[in-house]
């Protein structure tokens, strides 16, 4: 499994906060959809509810719109995106914590913890869910997406290089051990097309998902990514793919 570097991560990141959000397509499908997975009733309310990995605010501005939310403290490795995340909260602004979740210590209780597109990140995700577990009330919620094997597969044939997921059924397992019940779970294909191999490039940069590559892309080493993505991954249009495969998950303190 690549080793994941939280500085590497934090500096990918925080380098397309200005462009993230205009390329964001699949993670703004994702947070809308995560989002409509909680109860949606007139009078659902959330007394504290805790965001982990917030990043510019695509979850959080779902969320508001979702369900009401009396106290909210956000969470992300990125200190640079508090300043995003205000412009959601004009005039009283949430408690913002900057740092590596796994490692936080994060005030009181919660009757929701949520999280979207950021779980795959953790260097210890089955540890992490027990954390988590602890910081929620009796009967709590915890919302929250990550990506299952094959998500962004046409990268990792080409390069090598990616992260590795667990499977939605791993993920199960470490829910009941942590002490959830889950409550609904679900895969998802979202097929993303674009006109070249090079506009594929620019999309990861612009949203930070290279966060996993250390290496250097020289001219030939691009040229021949560019010629074997277009080789393998072109559709009947002559446009390429790149392949995103969500999970879904929704799950209550026992």
């Amino acid at each position: 499994m690549e080793t994941i570097e939280a500085k590497r991560i934090h500096i990918r990141f925080t380098r397309a906060l200005s462009s993230y959000d205009n390329h964001a397509d699949a993670q703004r499908r994702i947070s809308r959809k995560l989002a409509s997975l909680l109860p949606h009733q007139a009078d659902t309310r959330y007394r504290r509810v805790l965001e982990i990995g917030c990043g510019t605010g695509g979850f959080t501005g779902a969320l508001k719109q979702q369900c009401h939310i009396d106290e909210w403290i956000l969470n992300d490795l990125c200190e640079d995106c508090q300043k995003k995340i205000e412009q959601l909260f004009p005039g009283t602004p949430p408690l913002f914590i900057a740092g590596d979740a796994e490692t936080l210590s994060f005030p009181g209780k919660y009757d929701l913890i949520a999280s979207a597109s950021a779980f795959q990140w953790m260097k210890e995700p089955k540890t992490f869910l027990h954390k988590l577990s602890g910081l929620l009330v009796p009967q709590g919620m915890l919302l929250f997406s990550t990506f299952v094997p094959g998500n962004l597969y046409e990268i990792k044939e080409l390069t090598g290089k990616g992260l590795v997921y667990p499977t939605s059924d791993t993920l199960v397992g470490w829910l009941s051990t942590a002490g959830f019940n889950l409550l609904h779970y679900e895969e998802e294909t979202i097929v993303l097309t674009f006109k070249t191999p090079l506009d594929v490039l620019r999309h990861l940069k612009a949203t930070g998902v290279t966060a996993t590559g250390n290496g250097r892309w020289t001219r030939g080493r691009q040229e021949s990514f560019c010629r074997h993505y277009s080789e393998q991954f072109t559709t009947t249009t002559g446009q390429v793919t790149l392949t995103y495969r969500p999970l879904y998950i929704l799950a209550i303190k026992k």
